[in-house]
């Protein structure tokens, strides 16, 4: 028996013709095989026919249509971050500095609480607050909570404030 394949790849017709062909195949074969069929008999065979067909026709399956193609994910750009100038930029290493002296220093705050967000901020302090540790030893829960709860520009600022309170000499 040869074998059926789809001429377009496709065997969806292929297989909802399946069990029509089947039947029809198998009453043509009855009634060439079975010899002296009466007319009444013949006309058996056709209603059954009939019947079976009109069974089929509403057991069809339905094709389905292909899913719609998957749609690219938004790329949604950075934020766009204030470049600090050269001279914010410039590294120094801590020691070579005058005590005096103010330095930028860049503080990161992680995410410690669930409302919170980790956080970058950008501090003028003189040298000697990061020398002696002086920051680490006065941070508090009170504080983090408030400049972390408050907009960009706010806790910036209240940090600033804070800093700028413990490095006076």
């Amino acid at each position: 028996m040869a074998k059926i394949l789809p001429t377009d790849g496709n065997w969806i017709p292929e297989s909802c013709s399946f069990p029509e062909d089947v039947m029809i195949d198998m009453l043509e074969e009855l009634s060439r095989d079975v010899p002296n069929l009466t007319h009444k008999e013949y006309l058996a065979l056709a209603a059954l026919q009939s019947k079976w067909m009109a069974k089929l026709a509403n057991r069809q399956p339905v094709t389905n249509p292909l899913p719609p193609p998957a749609k690219k994910p938004k790329k949604i750009p950075p934020k766009q971050q204030e470049q600090p100038s050269e001279e914010e930029r410039r590294e120094v290493y801590i020691d070579d500095v005058d005590d005096n002296e103010m330095v930028n220093n860049r503080i990161y705050i992680p995410r410690l609480r669930p409302t919170w967000r980790a956080r970058h901020f950008n501090i003028l302090m003189r040298a000697f607050v990061i020398k002696q540790g002086i920051l680490n030893k006065h941070i508090h829960w009170q504080i983090l909570d408030k400049i972390m709860s408050a907009p960009e520009a706010e806790g910036q600022a209240e940090l600033q404030a804070f800093v700028d309170n413990i490095g006076r000499p």
